[in-house]
């Protein structure tokens, strides 16, 4: 089956399909084979010379360039509408090489307030003391935004779903609002990988993912990727091989391998999500819940026009500050106490506690992290079992 012939299957299918028809060699492995090598080998010097200089394809030095690497950036690109995609080390080099391929000093990047700390720490320790000016908004207020963006705007930068309130980007008039402007609107959709949203399709310039979560989902393997317009892609592969931020040839086969599951377990992520997100609504010990899916959501209008299921992630507060919210964590026995998201089992974290235990109360309030709000990133278990759970870990405040 062609490429062309896949295009017109559905997404699912073609995340299964698609990494079969990349090997044309006379092997054909039914999985991509893991090519977990440094460098290639030449049958003549001119065909070495011919590949270097780019006349011929071909791969010299992994760094460079991986057959495994490029599957998986090129799975990411087919599901995302993308023309173009590039694998990275992590979430982090996906994001830091693409802003870096299209800001220089001088140029402005405005950016939701509501992003990973990893991104805005990066934002204000490395690209504000390079002369690139950030400037954080409201992304839900869109006469905010707008007044923000300048002549010096060269990037729009958000997250589809915010932490920690989970607040939801409207993608569409974002694009028309860089459209406007000139700018370029660089999307994370890390939380909400397709089907979710396919933000290229909505205007978008740039996707970036840490494939690390959803992507993967399995918890085994750090990557990133980054995908758009061919020309936009371009400049950053250049970033990314300089830099040397490039995913482990196993790391990408483990993307791969993550991929062909990701409709299947999204599907129950979101279904799970929806069902602890009424649970906990109703729980006399949770004062209040953020889930795009429930009514009482400031945009859950949006979330529904916008996106197909609301996620897997949620967060939500209890009554007794900090304390109850370490009582919680000390009690959960399904759920898993640690860090990231996206992955197949539960996983939940008390940034007062955990995250952001270095920073004071007021710092804490300034970035939305209350002392008594949890995280949970749903996985695909028995919904009943992480109720009764969380029941049980509740009871105990």
């Amino acid at each position: 089956m062609t490429i062309k012939e896949l295009k017109k299957l559905g997404l699912t299918t073609r995340l299964i399909h698609t990494p079969l028809q990349f090997d044309n060699r006379s092997v054909r492995s039914h999985i991509p084979p893991l090519f977990q090598t440094v460098n290639f080998d030449y049958d003549t010097v001119q065909e070495g010379m011919s590949i270097f200089l780019g006349e011929k394809e071909g791969y010299f030095y992994t760094r460079n360039g991986n057959p495994t690497c490029d599957i998986f950036a090129q799975l990411v690109a087919m599901m995302e509408e993308a023309e173009a995609g590039l694998s990275a080390a992590s979430g982090m080099a996906a994001i830091s090489s693409a802003l870096l391929a299209h800001v220089k000093p001088g140029d402005e990047i405005v950016s939701s307030k509501n992003i990973y700390g990893g991104t805005r720490n990066w934002f204000v320790s490395q690209l504000e003391p390079l002369g690139v000016k950030v400037i954080f908004v409201d992304i839900a207020d869109l006469r905010e935004v707008q007044k923000a963006l300048s002549e010096k705007t060269r990037v729009l930068f958000t997250e589809v779903l915010g932490s920690p309130d989970l607040v939801v980007a409207d993608i569409s008039a974002l694009a028309e609002l860089t459209k406007e402007s000139d700018a370029l609107l660089v999307v994370d959709s890390t939380f909400t990988p397709p089907p979710i949203i396919q933000p290229i399709t909505l205007g978008a310039d740039i996707v970036v993912h840490s494939t690390t979560k959803y992507i993967n989902g399995h918890g085994d393997a750090v990557g990133g990727a980054v995908v758009g317009r061919r020309e936009l892609i371009e400049p950053i592969d250049d970033i990314i091989k300089l830099f040397g931020g490039v995913i482990s040839p196993f790391n990408a086969w483990l993307g791969i391998r993550g991929v062909k599951t990701l409709t299947l377990r999204i599907e129950r992520h979101c279904a799970n999500a929806l069902a602890i997100a009424h649970y906990l609504d109703a729980h006399p010990k949770v004062k209040k819940v953020y889930y795009p899916g429930l009514a009482g959501h400031p945009q859950h209008a949006l979330a529904k026009t916008q996106l197909d299921g609301f996620g897997g992630m949620l967060a939500f507060t209890v009554d007794g500050g900090l304390a109850a919210g370490k009582t919680l964590m000390d009690n959960v026995q399904v759920c898993s106490f640690t860090t990231s998201l996206g992955e197949i089992d539960t996983l939940i974290i008390h940034p007062a506690s955990t995250s952001h235990v270095s920073l004071t109360p007021e710092e804490r309030h300034a970035l939305g992290i209350s002392d008594d709000l949890v995280r949970l990133s749903v996985g695909i278990e028995d919904a009943e079992d992480l109720k009764r759970d969380l029941e049980q870990a509740l009871e105990k405040i």
